[in-house]
């Protein structure tokens, strides 16, 4: 499945019963309607296990910031979801770090620490 929408790409591959949603470009106010539906879609058709790849992202805004931290909450707090970062990289993603995410959120160096992990 690929999601394309101006500066935001969007696809899913399956592994086991995690769904990697890799996500490149901008992730920003204006984004984050496909970037929700496209999330929404994931789970309803994959599961909520979900490992968000950031390695391709340029930018990430606070309102954006603001979802992922929602779907973040609502994944965790049942037995049978998760969600979790990877690849995310200071210079497309301060706000991790300016607002303290970076150490609350669960993060990983790349996809397949992630895996490995979860």
């Amino acid at each position: 499945m690929e999601v394309t929408v101006a500066a935001l790409e969007l696809s899913s591959t399956r592994h086991g019963d995690r769904t990697v949603v890799a996500v490149k470009g901008e992730l920003d106010i204006i984004s984050r309607t496909q970037f929700t539906a496209h999330l929404d879609r994931v789970i309803r058709e994959h599961g909520r296990k979900i490992i968000l790849d950031l390695s391709g992202l340029s930018f990430i805004d606070t309102s954006a910031l603001s979802t992922v931290v929602s779907y973040w909450k609502r994944l965790s707090s049942t037995e049978d979801g998760m969600l979790v970062l990877a690849g995310a990289q200071y210079s497309s993603a301060r706000v991790l770090w300016i607002t303290g995410l970076a150490q609350r959120l669960p993060m990983y160096d790349d996809v397949d620490a992630a895996l490995a992990a979860t």
